[in-house]
């Protein structure tokens, strides 16, 4: 029946060399006792030297082996990198195009191209598996995360699985910012590296080059090149995977929470330039999220418009008031919300290089407070106050702000004291000014008197040896608001006013309790 078919029958077997030893050898021996059939002629596809070290058994040769069965034998050419690359730039052009505001770093992509991702791809095969795998990724992210990082790690992933695995395993010490002097974790960290490393095998200079251009926080460890907690925000501010958020969300696909924040921090800074729209946007934000946004405008501290300044420092300070006290706070978070706010604005300031322009600035900023709190936090901030100053004016005129400040608080009330958040330490501070001259301010006010006992309490934790409970005690600066006020006697009065508005609240049975005597334990 074979003698009589007017054409031969083709059968075709590729990829062999993807089979099993035991699977390659069994091919073989099928296509010896089949292939002497009339008009069938077997065409097989394989890698030469991976099926030769397959059949090879004992003392018999694989090649020679093949050499019997195999009749007429084509070696393909090696594909020219120049068409492998114009395959690759020829269908990842498509998709970028597709993906609207694709980030896009045409200065990192030939680093990361022909030193990363072109060693890992060796035939036109690996070609469409790295361009199937992109484009899932690049449509999903690429407005979110930088492409080229994006196509480098991928191609990791496809091509070198057990790396990618390691990126995963490690992605801390690949991301982290660490302090060039006194890094107890060191040698822990570099053995993380060499890890990465020594799985890599022959491609350990593809994690070398992986860690010079998508992470160079690690680079410390390969090539003592230190990067600080500027490179950090520059990486979080471009949307590098360097940056642990970024990252986390290319892992995980689903943005997180900090990230999330950051988006909110990235559209107040393109409105900082209208403090109108920059206000109405602040103020959009839900209490519980202004924290975080406003610490991720940190990240812009080399890019602040300097015209927009005054303006947008103003819009910031005269919302610590909003941002609420984080709960349940370990010992060790200082984060409160003047902390959080002041840090941006003195990055601000900073931006400022003449001092005489700064100190016009400060200048323009102050009228623009409304709280006492607000109006005093910022002249701490820019003078010379011990533990607080940062001296962006001259002494003379920090002296002079100083006295201006003292001159228009003292003996007035606060015109807006549901916006107070440190109402005690202002009036302390005439007190400290003003010495046996100090005139008490009469309290009557329930929204100031609340401000007023609000500011002066604080939480003390301690931790007991051995336990993973940290307790609480609510405090208050008690001698202060008793000189403050001219008296127990009118600090008691005060309470009462608040008491007959709020009813018994945890604050007014706090002061209640120090009337009645109580004073913290000092163990």
């Amino acid at each position: 029946a074979l003698l009589a078919l007017e054409q031969p029958i083709v059968v075709v077997i590729d990829d062999i060399d993807r089979l099993s030893t035991n699977e390659i050898r069994d091919i073989f021996k099928l296509v010896r006792l089949t292939a002497s059939f009339p008009n069938v002629i077997y065409l097989l596809a394989f890698d030469r030297l991976r099926v030769e070290q397959a059949l090879t058994d004992g003392g018999v040769s694989g090649r020679a082996y093949l050499e019997k069965i195999v009749q007429l034998g084509f070696d393909l050419p090696a594909i020219p990198r120049e068409m492998l690359r114009s395959q690759i730039f020829e269908q990842l052009n498509p998709i970028l195009d597709g993906v609207k505001d694709v980030r896009f770093n045409t200065t990192d992509w030939p680093h990361a191209f022909f030193e990363i991702i072109e060693p890992l791809i060796g035939n036109l095969r690996d070609v469409t598996r790295l361009v199937l795998s992109a484009r899932t990724t690049i449509e999903t992210l690429g407005s979110d995360i930088e492409a080229v990082d994006l196509l480098t790690l991928e191609a990791v992933r496809v091509f070198r699985p057990e790396i990618f695995q390691q990126i995963q395993k490690h992605k801390l010490v690949l991301t982290e910012v660490r302090d060039l002097y006194g890094d107890r974790d060191k040698k822990k960290q570099q053995a993380e590296v060499d890890e990465m490393l020594a799985e890599a095998g022959d491609d350990a200079e593809i994690v070398v080059n992986l860690i010079r251009y998508v992470f160079p926080m690690a680079r410390r460890y390969t090539d003592n090149t230190h990067y600080g907690y500027d490179f950090a925000a520059d990486a979080k501010r471009e949307h590098r995977l360097a940056h642990i958020d970024y990252l986390d969300h290319y892992l995980e696909r689903a943005a997180p929470s900090g990230l999330v924040s950051f988006r909110r921090s990235e559209k107040a800074f393109t409105k900082m330039t209208d403090a109108t729209a920059f206000a109405k946007y602040i103020d959009s934000i839900k209490p519980e999220e202004l924290e975080d946004t406003i610490s991720g405008l940190e990240a812009y501290e080399r890019s602040y418009p300097i015209e927009a300044i005054p303006a947008a420092s103003a819009v910031l300070l005269n919302r610590i008031y909003k941002i609420p006290e984080r709960q349940n706070r370990g010992m060790f978070d200082i984060m409160r919300p003047d902390l959080i706010v002041g840090r941006v604005v003195l990055r601000m300031l900073r931006r400022i290089e003449d001092q005489a322009d700064r100190e016009a600035v400060v200048r323009q900023i102050l009228p623009e407070l409304t709280s006492f709190s607000t109006q005093l936090d910022l002249l701490h901030t820019v003078g010379y106050r011990e533990g607080a100053g940062h001296k962006l004016v001259g002494k003379e005129m920090a002296e002079a702000l100083n006295q201006e400040f003292i001159d228009r608080v003292e003996g007035k009330h606060s015109p807006v004291p549901s916006e107070e958040w440190d109402l005690a330490r202002v009036y302390w501070t005439i007190v400290e000014a003003k010495g046996d001259e100090y005139i008490p301010i009469e309290l009557a006010d329930p929204d100031e008197i609340r401000a007023f006992l609000t500011s002066a309490r604080s939480v003390s934790r301690a931790q007991t040896s051995g336990s993973y409970v940290v307790t609480e005690e609510a405090h208050l600066w008690w001698d202060a608001l008793v000189q403050i006020s001219g008296g127990e006697q009118e600090l008691a009065q005060a309470v009462r006013v608040l008491r007959e508005t709020d009813g018994e609240t945890a604050l007014v049975e706090l002061a209640e309790k120090y009337l009645g005597g109580w004073r913290p334990s000092r163990d």
